[in-house]
């Protein structure tokens, strides 16, 4: 109906449109409209899941609900912040179409960028994506149960670089994990009773988290069944039973677990089981929690909290929010923080662009993910 209304205007040579009697005239305004659409509809409906960093090869790779990764050069960036000049990240050096459906996950190591998707996790090497180089070196299909769950999305990814195990969250409520040397599937982790959001390793511990609400802690060297389990909704302290029960986020650090989702963000203490610290925000659901570890700016031991609101959190282990950066999205999915050779922070979701901190005390630039 827009088309035909369109049409109609230039077949009746509306004033709005000069020189519509002229076919190629009123074939480019048709196509600069079109254009227009499609830009905005774009904008309104990008939406960012995943991110992957490699120090090394001086990429930064975002994965996107269309399929694609946007992969960013950062070796000007790198260079400006030795030598105090300033440079920011310029638009995409490439832009992939991985998948056939959303890059919900996505993990680094030393050599492999790998990405997840609705029944798939590919690895594509850094030194190929440097060279522009689009085609996986590997891709390993989800072994599971098709006639209970489909085909389920890998909605979380984590790497153990010790043992070169890759763990993936997904759809099927358990912790799938591979063996990359082999690509054949090492260990499968069940407790959940609906699907995994995310899963981390922390030194020899791995922690997944759900949407039934708990958050379970695996010692995989002692066997399957998990040596905890958190059910942060069940404590009055984080609990939002208007918000849901769902754990969509957790990190480890050493004898500490951070997680949140409908109840709020919560500190624990791995020995005791203890909550320590309620974090920000009091009223919005989370999609981030991040211990910040060496980053610099706000608390070297803290915690950054991001979800559904235009801003992001940075916290103490006390809680106490020692920055507040503004986002470019009105809802944050993804953050990923690095501090070799430097730190950066960046971080995305509803939105064309990403945000960039190079200091956890303030946002320094954004970044379009769209090609020119």
């Amino acid at each position: 109906m827009f088309q035909h209304h369109i049409e109609s205007s230039v077949a009746k040579g509306s004033t709005c449109l000069p020189n519509v009697n002229k076919p190629d005239n009123a074939r480019a305004i048709l196509q600069r409209v079109f254009e227009m659409v499609s830009s905005t509809l774009r904008n309104l409906y990008s939406t960012t899941f995943s991110q992957a960093n490699s120090p090394e090869s001086a990429l930064l790779a975002v994965g996107n609900n269309e399929g694609k990764i946007t992969v960013f050069d950062l070796k000007g960036v790198n260079t400006s912040r030795e030598t105090g000049v300033g440079e920011r990240i310029k638009g995409p050096y490439q832009v992939i179409n991985a998948h056939s459906d959303a890059v919900y996950s996505m993990v680094s190591t030393d050599t492999f960028c790998i990405s997840g998707t609705t029944g798939l996790i590919s690895g594509r090497r850094w030194t190929d994506l440097r060279k522009q180089k689009t085609q996986p070196a590997w891709t390993i299909s989800l072994e599971c149960d098709q006639a209970n769950f489909g085909t389920p999305e890998v909605n979380g990814l984590a790497y153990d670089s010790i043992r070169g195990l890759a763990y993936a969250a997904c759809g099927d409520w358990r912790t799938h994990v591979y063996d990359l040397e082999t690509g054949k599937r090492s260990q499968t982790l069940e407790g959940h009773e609906d699907y995994v959001h995310d899963v981390v390793v922390g030194g020899s511990l791995v922690a997944s988290s759900g949407e039934d609400g708990s958050v379970l802690v695996w010692d995989p060297r002692a066997g399957r069944e998990p040596r905890h389990r958190i059910v942060p909704h069940e404590l009055e302290q984080l609990a939002r039973p208007n918000l849901g029960r769902f754990i969509s986020s957790l990190d480890l650090n050493n004898d500490w677990l951070v997680c949140g989702g409908g109840p709020k963000a919560g500190i624990f203490h791995l020995r005791s089981l203890a909550l320590t610290t309620v974090l920000p925000p009091a009223k919005a659901a989370v999609h981030v929690t991040k211990f910040t570890r060496n980053a610099e700016g706000g608390d070297r031991g803290g915690i950054v909290v991001a979800g559904i609101l235009p801003h992001l959190s940075v916290c103490s282990m006390a809680g106490e929010v020692t920055a507040q950066l503004p986002s470019s999205s009105p809802c944050i999915y993804t953050v990923s923080i690095t501090d070799k050779p430097f730190t950066m922070m960046t971080y995305g979701g509803m939105s064309t662009k990403i945000d960039v901190c190079f200091n956890l005390n303030y946002r320094d630039h954004s970044v379009s993910l769209l090609e020119d």
